[in-house]
């Protein structure tokens, strides 16, 4: 075989469409097919493109050379998603969820300390910082199911914790409310445990976070 005709040998890829399958008739017109690798166009020389033979599309081997990808064939138009695509959208999720929850929820804590202090030195407290730190945590979306890929043994991802931290404050601040309103001790005590469980579930939340970011990464890179 010449080093020409194994330079245009291609390999065979069966499409399996969600549409259902291609239905092509031997009268039917040869079309050029793109080719896009992770929303990238891919140029072929002549001769080597993508062509349809049979209900398959053939590519040339050198675009799947090393690369891990999904396949979607549609409008004529054949999309390869590498997987370290997927990956690093997972990382790039987490992150940004990861640092506006964590600032987020770090203020409410702080608030909390300053507001401990006034209580202690007997000094008015002015609960209306710490409720607006409360519903911004709160209203931060999180993590679309639709934009996170599952990664080696989680079949899907959990960061419930973050949110059963923010409604264990929530009920913390209540209790630290009733207790400026009225002294009652019982009150102080029940802030004290309440606060106790918020940050325990924060810790769950950071341990799950870091294992799921570092299989991502491992995923990403691997």
């Amino acid at each position: 075989m010449s080093k020409k005709v194994k330079k245009i040998m291609v390999v065979t890829l069966a499409c399996v469409l969600l549409s259902g399958s291609m239905a092509f008739t031997a009268t039917s017109a040869p079309k050029k097919i793109d080719i896009i690798l992770n929303e990238k166009e891919i140029k072929t020389q002549a001769g080597t493109g993508a062509k349809i033979i049979d209900n398959r599309v053939y590519i040339p081997a050198t675009v799947l050379r090393s690369a891990r990808f999904s396949v979607e064939y549609k409008n004529s138009t054949l999309h390869l998603m590498n997987s370290y695509f997927h990956y690093t959208r997972n990382l790039m999720e987490m992150h940004v969820f990861n640092h506006v929850f964590t600032t987020r929820f770090n203020k409410i804590d702080q608030e909390v300390v300053n507001i401990m202090g006034k209580v202690i030195l007997e000094e008015p407290v002015d609960f209306s910082k710490l409720q607006e730190f409360i519903e911004e945590t709160e209203s931060n979306a999180g993590i679309l199911p639709d934009n996170f890929t599952p990664v080696l043994d989680y079949n899907s991802y959990d960061f419930s914790h973050a949110w059963q931290s923010v409604e264990a404050y929530k009920k913390a601040v209540h209790e630290l409310i009733a207790y400026v309103d009225t002294g009652d001790k019982e009150k102080l005590k029940s802030f004290y445990q309440e606060r106790k469980q918020a940050l325990e579930y924060y810790d769950l939340y950071t341990n799950v976070y870091d294992l799921i970011f570092k299989a991502s990464f491992t995923s990403a890179v691997r």
